[in-house]
């Protein structure tokens, strides 16, 4: 909706400074309706879309209660035999339905692109199964970081192969525990580091979404806020004020970036970032109501500085 109130208002502005003529602009206008309207699924396509979905989970569902029955009286060759087929047949089944043509290259967010996303990042949680299954049974530390470096190379190929928000979650979603297992596990840092690497890891999405790299900015920076938070807050050095300025930082890169990129998610990842920092600190700092009825003063200040400084701004500017 927002976007067709931009557009019309554009078309408008070229009509008032002559560019176009009110017949053009109509013509343009039913041209754009016309195309949403194409872009729009019908209800038939958005039911076997459904349907699918459900049929995937049901699928899933079904096979894992089905491994649980029966998942101790297998030998770990079987174990691993079992996952690695699932993980071959569900990543042959996303290159079926996204087809080898559509592959390594933007796709058209279709049905089929979605659901052969979805497979891709069933099939690399299939995969570090069947690696950790294999490396050891015994829930060694070795093997569920093997497992899950494995299942983070599987995101980023399936990604790369076929780029979905569903993807960038998959690669997120291995990318964290997999930072934690190498650097905490492996290497034995302690928890302070761990969380500088989260953080710098969460840095890496922020550089990487604003240059392009990820098929939609939101999610991208939604995932960089996120990891470098949970990196923020993981790294509690002896209540020192570590975590108050990395929050913070969080804070500053959101609003830089809002500055040249205006996404509505660096805006409220920057705002929830300035309040984790504030309350960190005060916490440290004081323990009263008193500290407490600055900061709400202090917001409420801002917040009205902002708000007329929007209203007496003209209403078409950014």
């Amino acid at each position: 909706m927002a976007h067709e109130h931009r557009v019309g208002a554009a078309l408008r502005r070229l009509v008032d400074e002559g560019v176009l003529t009110a017949a053009q602009r109509d013509a343009v206008t039913a041209a754009v309706a016309a195309e949403d309207a194409a872009a729009r699924p019908s209800a038939g396509k958005l039911l076997a879309e459904i349907a699918a979905y459900v049929g995937a989970g049901l699928l899933i569902g079904g096979l894992v209660l089905f491994l649980e029955a029966s998942w101790g009286d297998l030998a770990r060759a079987s174990q691993v035999a079992i996952l690695a087929a699932l993980a071959i047949g569900l990543a042959l089944g996303g290159v079926a339905l996204a087809g080898r043509a559509s592959l390594f290259r933007t796709p058209t967010p279709t049905a089929r692109m979605r659901l052969a996303a979805v497979l891709f990042a069933l099939a690399a949680a299939t995969l570090a199964g069947a690696v950790g299954a294999g490396v050891d049974d015994s829930g060694s530390d070795e093997a569920w970081v093997l497992a899950v470096c494995v299942g983070l190379a599987a995101a980023v190929l399936g990604y790369v192969a076929l780029p979905s928000v569903v993807g960038m979650l998959t690669c997120a979603a291995f990318g964290v525990p997999c930072v934690v297992g190498v650097f905490g596990e492996v290497l034995n840092l302690d928890e302070f580091w761990v969380g500088c690497c989260l953080f710098a890891l969460g840095m890496v999405w922020f550089g990487l979404t604003r240059a392009g790299a990820f098929i939609e900015d939101w999610s991208g920076y939604a995932i960089a806020i996120a990891t470098s938070l949970l990196g923020a807050q993981w790294a509690d050095l002896e209540a020192e004020l570590w975590p108050v300025a990395l929050t913070a930082l969080v804070a500053v890169v959101c609003f830089a970036l809002y500055a040249t990129q205006r996404s509505a998610v660096l805006v409220i990842g920057g705002a929830g970032a300035v309040a984790l920092a504030i309350a960190g600190a005060v916490s440290e700092w004081s323990d009263g109501l008193g500290a407490a009825g600055l900061v709400l003063i202090v917001g409420a200040v801002l917040l009205a500085a902002g708000a007329i400084t929007m209203a007496r701004s003209p209403r078409g500017s950014g």
